[in-house]
């Protein structure tokens, strides 16, 4: 199949504004000439494969170790939960928020005393991520390392850095020749 980036550039996953075209205005109101849509990209089941191959070939390179796959609620969850289909491998999903009903948990499924790789599509400045893995080890799990298929490059690596946890990604905002 071809390179992930070009997979996700040809059907408009990732899309790239021009020098002189109006930048995109994101979620958290900055404006940036590349808009990242994974979750579109976990519509389409053949992308999803070609994602979870990719990090598959991620964990086997890194000799990667984990119990129990995680994901953040929403973006992580459809990868996350095709990676664990593949991997016979259980799952742990962590809302953004404890829920205020029924059992009162921010983290669905156990990862008591289990060694928990997060996933998830995008990284920015790293704030889901380290909010999701204080959650996994709030209830028991152990969690250093997150996989994310784009980081933005935007202070997620470092922010997580801070917290112990290793961001590994399958693609930066770098290679697609954005520097801003």
């Amino acid at each position: 199949m071809d390179d992930l980036k070009e997979i996700l550039i040809k059907h408009k996953i990732i899309k790239i504004k021009k020098d002189r075209e109006e930048l995109f205005i994101l979620k958290s109101g900055k404006k940036s000439k590349l808009f990242i849509n994974i979750k579109e990209a976990c519509l389409d089941s053949i992308i999803l494969d070609e994602i979870v191959s990719r990090i598959s070939g991620i964990v086997i390179d890194l000799d990667l170790q984990f119990d129990v796959i995680g994901s953040v609620a929403i973006g992580g969850i459809p990868i996350a939960s095709v990676f664990s289909y593949k991997t016979y491998t259980p799952q742990v999903i962590v809302r953004s928020e404890k829920h205020d009903r029924g059992t009162q948990t921010q983290v669905i499924g156990d990862c008591k005393d289990k060694e928990v790789l997060l996933i998830e599509d995008v990284a920015t400045t790293g704030g889901s991520i380290i909010k999701a893995v204080k959650a996994i080890r709030d209830a028991g799990g152990i969690c250093t390392k997150c996989i994310v298929v784009v980081d933005r490059q935007e202070g997620a690596t470092e922010n997580c850095a801070k917290e112990n946890i290793e961001l590994i990604s399958l693609l930066k905002k770098s290679d697609f020749g954005i520097k801003e």
